[in-house]
């Protein structure tokens, strides 16, 4: 078996990918499909509607296409994935690997354009990895690490959702994600392809060793997002993103995990020198709900607070609460127990 050949390097795993029908010589026609709903009893029609989405099956993988209108101009829009380059899968979607991705489109009769014109479509939703070796018990510390070190927020689909038995952790979700709070993925890929994923693997990946490997994902959700992070950036062509360079694909990863993390140079103390004792009551117990109990500094602030049937009054206990655990125990150093989680993190750039 082969190892990884680009370990700890950052490079595309997914996107949508934009291109305006006017670009195209020709498209699958039956991407637009009418859908009439039936009622079995009567015959009648109840509802006709449009379908304007076609997923294409191919050995072991697929490529979905939609039609839809942006700005007023008709799209086709491809979800493009590294699955799709095969036995290149761990490599992510490169210069080299794209023209894969392009020969399927076009060879399925799903679309047909030049190379050139594909590669100026826009892309969205652009999802940035890494891939680690780490084994099972070192990745579970470091889930439980991230999830008490994830920053608290008071939005919907934003804050941390750690998976059952620390096998991966999310911050925030792909739809409510922003700039502020990118959506961030942290699992553990041999477990996601033998378990999501076995039929692909076994065809594509069979000669690869990928054992211990976990990944840390990414997205870019928009021009305006790539903008904020890497303001030289001229356009959002398939083109320009995959001329990133390495240093601006590190810079992309390592600001979504540090929107997302407490400094790393934090750690769960206190110290009790110039508090009354109704601040030393209530930080011992956030340090019990924290630090014994593991909850995230979010869940343990709800927890005290659920009782409270005053909005004004749990409103006013929340905002106390949160000034203390930032003056007292967001402090000073936070580390791990092995130097392979420190190296992961100092290779993701997590301040």
């Amino acid at each position: 078996m082969s190892n990884i050949s680009n370990l700890t390097k950052c490079s595309i795993d997914s996107f949508k990918l934009r291109i305006p029908l006017s670009l195209l010589d020709s498209y699958d026609n039956n991407i637009v499909r009418v859908i009439q709903e039936v009622d079995e009893d009567t015959g009648e029609i109840e509802r006709i509607f449009k379908k304007t989405c076609k997923t294409y099956d191919f050995d072991c993988f697929k490529l979905t296409a939609n039609i839809f209108r942006v700005k007023s101009i008709d799209c086709l829009i491809l979800l493009v994935n590294s699955k799709q380059i095969q036995d290149k899968y761990f490599y992510g979607i490169t210069l080299d690997t794209i023209k894969t991705i392009y020969q399927i489109a076009t060879q399925s009769d799903l679309m047909q354009c030049s190379f050139e014109t594909f590669m100026t479509a826009n892309c969205t939703d652009t999802d940035f990895k890494k891939d680690f070796p780490c084994v099972i018990d070192e990745y579970k510390q470091m889930i439980r690490g991230l999830n008490v070190m994830g920053k608290s927020t008071s939005k919907r689909g934003q804050g941390v959702r750690k998976q059952p038995n620390d096998l991966g952790i999310e911050f925030n979700s792909r739809v409510s994600a922003s700039i502020s709070f990118p959506f961030v993925k942290v699992y553990h890929k041999q477990i996601e392809l033998e378990q999501q994923s076995f039929e692909f693997a076994d065809r594509y990946l069979s000669d690869i060793d990928y054992q211990d490997i976990i990944r840390i994902e990414s997205t870019v959700k928009d021009k305006r997002h790539f903008k904020n992070l890497l303001p030289e950036l001229k356009d959002t062509s398939l083109n320009s993103i995959l001329n990133l360079s390495t240093s601006q694909k590190d810079i992309i990863m390592a600001d979504s995990f540090n929107r997302n993390l407490l400094p790393r140079t934090h750690n769960k103390v206190y110290k009790k020198e110039g508090m009354n004792q109704k601040d030393t009551y209530h930080l011992q117990i956030l340090n019990i709900l924290i630090n014994q109990n593991k909850y995230t500094p979010v869940e343990a602030i709800n927890s005290i607070i659920t009782t409270m049937d005053c909005k004004v009054a749990k409103s006013r206990l929340k905002r106390y609460l949160n000034k203390l655990y930032n003056d007292f125990i967001y402090q000073i150093n936070y580390t791990e127990k092995t130097k392979n989680i420190n190296t992961i993190y100092d290779l993701i750039g997590w301040k």
